[in-house]
């Protein structure tokens, strides 16, 4: 179910970083739960990043996505 969602303004050529618990805070974090995650929709199609997950012992592991 969705519980919030937040505008994001990217320019081209331009980039952002999304750390959920800056955006969204703890209170929505603990209510999305361990399964929480965030959709980055781009009706433009010229997305292209990163996503990942980090430990508190500073492990990650990370992936591409792309759009078309």
């Amino acid at each position: 179910a969705l519980i919030t969602e937040r505008p994001v303004s990217i320019p081209c050529c331009g980039s952002a970083m999304i750390w959920p618990h800056e955006e969204f805070g703890d209170a929505l974090l603990r209510q999305a739960g361990a399964e929480g995650y965030v959709l980055v929709r781009d009706a433009t199609c010229r997305l292209f990043g990163y996503h990942g997950l980090m430990d508190a012992a500073g492990g990650f592991s990370l992936d591409h996505m792309f759009g078309f």
